[in-house]
């Protein structure tokens, strides 16, 4: 049902057939049957829910909201029907690439730059003005004029393996995979503190914070409407004397998933200033002035081939963990894990006190432990 309050404003009210659907998907949806004659795509009534012209309730929300029924959505059609602004050629943006062929693109994203522009920032630097420079014939590839191929985001301080499509064909199959969390995504992150086992999963539904839409929060004594499921695994790849280094792998792709998920469970990632506390930045000397979260190796099957593509830490995530242990980064350390599984150990640590063994999955008295081969193949010297 529509309501036509102005000649600039609709309201769409939610019917009982998509009740539960993202506010973005059922917003198209009626959008397309009140105006069959016009262009319209999801991802422009996406843009247009992160932009605050659309509104829930009167009130302000986020494009994956799962509505109920007679909710109403206010539409701004003169936002609605704005051209979007168009990209321009920037000559002076270095992305380096990975891989290439016919039906995708691999880059290693650089940490400081975002994946795209909104409308108000059209002329900053990001990842889609590299593809319409160096690629030109991606512009209306996907859902959105300021996304030329882009099928999935990391955050601006987030470095690494990123894939773009560069076909409709490539960019509607990856985007599948994406939805069916098809995509294998092993992160990277330095936290603070100790986990407190070795290895584990968060398992905590994201919602978005009631006092700051840029920030998210966990729920663990129930699930409030809004709540999406997130589930996180991780692994401990090196023990230092006040931070762990982990290997991580999102099984769902919730926005700040990762970050929220360790702060919430006291560990947040070194360098995050939304999810730490300002005490905790300016007591700790290692400070980063971005957030130390990698994404470190993408793997997935498209058009029945197999991809597996992996980034090695940038150089200032690499200096952090030199500057915290230089002596392991000079190859004198070779402390293993103690595997519980296959009973495998790995030599003790040839500097004393520096090092130990963990046995059991308890590890009272070092300092410093890791798995060294998984640490050796962060390195690049």
């Amino acid at each position: 049902m529509e309501k036509q309050i102005s000649s600039e404003k609709t309201v769409l009210e939610i019917p009982r057939r998509l009740v539960d659907k993202r506010l973005d998907v059922a917003v198209f949806d009626l959008l397309q049957k009140k105006l069959p004659t016009r262009s319209l795509s999801r991802g422009s009534i996406t843009r247009l829910i992160n932009e605050r012209k659309i509104s829930l309730n009167g009130r302000e929300t986020i494009p994956d909201h799962l509505v109920k029924l007679h909710d109403t959505a206010e539409v701004s059609t003169q936002d609605l029907f704005t051209p979007a602004p168009i990209l321009e050629p920037q000559e002076d943006i270095d992305i380096p690439i990975l891989y290439e062929d016919e039906v995708i693109i691999v880059i290693n994203k650089p940490e400081g730059i975002q994946i795209h522009p909104a409308r108000r920032g059209i002329n900053m630097k990001t990842i889609a003005h590299w593809i319409i420079t160096k690629y030109p014939k991606l512009r209306g590839i996907g859902e959105d004029p300021l996304r030329p191929g882009i099928v999935h985001r990391l955050d601006r301080e987030t470095s690494g393996v990123l894939v773009i499509a560069k076909t409709e064909a490539s960019f509607k199959s990856l985007k599948e995979l994406f939805q069916k969390r098809a995509m294998e995504k092993t992160y990277i992150a330095l936290v603070y503190g100790h986990m407190e086992a070795l290895e584990g999963q968060i398992n905590k539904p994201l919602i978005r914070h009631s006092g700051e839409l840029k920030r998210f929060a966990v729920e663990t004594q129930y699930v409030p409407e809004g709540a999406r499921e997130a589930l996180t695994l991780y692994r401990v790849i090196a023990r230092y004397a006040e931070f762990d280094l982990l290997s991580v792998t999102p099984k769902t792709g919730r926005t700040h998933q990762i970050r929220v998920h360790l702060a919430s469970l006291g560990n947040p990632i070194v360098g995050d200033k939304l999810y730490t506390s300002k005490s905790l930045q300016r007591g700790d000397k290692f400070f980063s002035q971005r957030q130390l979260l990698h994404a470190f190796r993408l793997k997935f099957d498209l058009f029945s081939k197999k991809y597996t593509f992996g980034a090695p830490l940038p150089p200032d995530f690499q200096s952090v963990l030199k500057d915290i242990d230089p002596v392991r980064h000079q190859g004198r350390d070779s402390t293993f894990f103690q595997s519980e599984a296959t009973g495998a150990k790995g030599p003790s640590s040839p500097i004393k006190g520096k090092a130990k063994v963990i046995s059991n999955g308890v590890d009272e008295t070092s300092k410093t432990v890791y798995d060294s081969e998984a640490l050796k193949s962060l390195l690049v010297e």
